[in-house]
């Protein structure tokens, strides 16, 4: 039996007439304060900005459906260009600024990528690309630098001297079409392009604010990645509010509650690692906060963090497909600190099933399907992917939950062969790929190891060939290996090394649950590549 959650509020017909209304309501309130590069911009200045940038793209034959791919970390440039995006109708295709050459090459190509915006940090990978694109040509490159003037490439801040865009935002740009385009990690390999919609994120940012009752953000705090759904959704749902949002351009644990103490903030998530150093910070410098997002926090955090801090924190369910599904509203006081991730949002529709598709009672475990607006419409050119992650209008989650009788959602395990580390998607099979390719290795598996700072860890069991050992195929060079294929947070941190590894009945695939069966310690016998030791 499929439960729902309440009605959806009217949403604002699409982001850029979001950003207009707040523009017109509060022009002088401050919208984005980038601290680390000294920028400071109203609503006003954000939605002439935008307009301005806009201009300049739409000049260089950016049109509605165009997909340019943004690899920029957490600076101005970001926000700027996925706004001046939208408005246009066009289309963000979304890249970490850690990608491998090969890793960008495979997205570019594969998101049918038709300009790219790219952080001067980052242009190393691009130029490792073993084969671009002919879709990107030079002068479909733009550059964020503050000193390149040789660079065949054009320079972003050139987008700015184009006379703005008028300032009402197009009428055929709507809540329904496609804006941004998210890579998540599968079990397959390479990751898959969700295409998600005007509604998508209005829909996430209006339930992120719902969930704080009477609490409204005005001051907001973005450390995680722009790029990912997390730090997005928070920068959307900061300028619904008519909040002020602060960005530092790197991350830092070791800074967090500094920037919150510093610029009274009163809304963001906590990082997860800072979450077992908490008590070495005085609980004033938290004092400001209001209320904490929690996504997957490790149990009993949440609620040391309310006790120190004196806030509310609740939990929550979310993906990139279908957005925020479950969440602890604050008026659920029940749910809450019982390891609970809540009921259906606004407008979400929420179904545990068995093998065969069919409604598992209260307290049976089964796989959580999820449907209602705001999904996204699909993995782009993934047609396999699509046919089997959605029943009817039924998507698939691959994540096992269990809901009780007072209508609490408790999220068991994954069924996707999938690892989070750190709040980062890491495909176990991607990871394979790229160890498969070092000469020597015959088999390797990947699963994950549990870790109480990042929440999993990495470790790879490796089969050598029958003349090599260890010492020919070293622990450094399999991690020399990786660091050339895999973004550094993708490379194990643990090596074990096994002659043979356990198969299923057919043969055809690693048993990846007989490698754990009867072990305590997934640590033990491995090399530690942070700690540098054999375990």
């Amino acid at each position: 039996m499929s439960q729902s959650g309440s009605s959806l509020p009217p949403l604002p017909v699409s982001i850029p007439h979001m950003l207009s209304e707040r523009a017109r309501a509060t022009p002088d309130r401050e919208a984005f304060v980038f601290f680390d590069q000294n920028k400071t911009i109203t609503y006003r200045g954000l939605e002439e900005e935008v307009r301005r940038v806009a201009a300049g793209l739409s000049s260089m034959g950016v049109r509605k459906g165009t997909h340019v791919a943004l690899m920029l970390p957490n600076i101005a440039e970001f926000p700027f260009t996925w706004l001046a995006l939208a408005w246009l109708g066009a289309i963000s295709v979304q890249l970490n600024p850690k990608f491998t050459g090969r890793e960008l090459d495979y997205v570019l190509n594969d998101a049918d990528v038709d300009y790219l915006v790219i952080d001067e940090t980052c242009l190393s990978s691009f130029d490792a690309m073993e084969q671009r694109s002919a879709r990107l040509p030079d002068a479909n490159i733009i550059v964020c630098s503050t000193e390149r003037t040789d660079s065949p490439y054009a320079l972003w801040a050139s987008l700015t001297d184009s006379a703005p865009l008028p300032e009402a935002p197009r009428d055929d740009v709507t809540r329904h079409d496609v804006v941004a385009i998210l890579y998540t990690s599968g079990t397959t390999g390479f990751p898959k392009g969700c295409m998600l919609d005007h509604q998508y994120w209005l829909q996430i940012a209006t339930c992120a604010l719902l969930a704080q009752g009477d609490h409204t953000p005005r001051r907001s705090l973005i450390q995680e990645p722009m790029f990912y759904i997390q730090g997005n959704a928070i920068f959307v749902a900061s300028l619904l509010a008519n909040a002020t949002v602060y960005c530092p351009a790197r991350p830092s644990i070791a800074k967090f509650l500094g920037w919150v103490q510093d610029y009274a903030i009163d809304y963001c998530a906590i990082p997860v690692p800072l979450l077992h150093v908490m008590e070495d910070y005085p609980a004033e410098m938290g004092q400001s906060l209001c209320f904490v997002h929690a996504w997957y926090y490790p149990g009993g955090a949440l609620e040391r963090l309310e006790e120190r801090f004196r806030l509310v924190g609740r939990d929550s369910y979310a993906m990139t497909e279908n957005g925020l599904c479950l969440y602890v509203p604050v008026d659920r006081p029940d749910l809450a600190g019982r390891g609970s991730v809540g009921v259906p949002a606004p407008g979400r529709e929420i179904r545990i099933v068995d093998e065969d598709g069919n409604d598992v009672a209260d307290g049976e475990t089964g796989e959580v399907w999820t449907a209602g607006p705001g999904h996204f419409h699909g993995y782009y050119r993934k047609t396999t992917a699509n046919r089997e992650s959605f029943q009817g209008r039924w998507f698939r989650t691959g994540d096992l939950m269990r809901r009780d009788a007072d209508g609490g959602h408790y999220l068991v395990g994954r069924i996707k062969d999938m690892i989070k580390r750190s709040g980062e998607n890491i495909s176990a099979a991607e990871v394979e790929g790229c160890l498969a390719r070092l000469p020597g290795i015959v088999m390797t598996a990947v699963i994950s190891v549990p870790d109480p700072e990042r929440g999993e860890e990495v470790k790879a069991y490796l089969c050598l060939a029958p003349d090599l050992t260890p010492e020919d195929i070293t622990p450094q060079m399999v991690f020399d290996h990786c660091a050339d294929g895999l973004a550094a947070f993708k490379i194990p941190r643990y090596l074990a090394y096994v002659e043979s590894l356990p198969m299923t009945a057919s043969d055809d695939k690693v048993s990846k649950a007989e490698l754990t069966v009867g072990i305590d310690d997934l640590t033990s016998g491995s090399f530690d590549r942070i700690d540098g030791v054999w375990r």
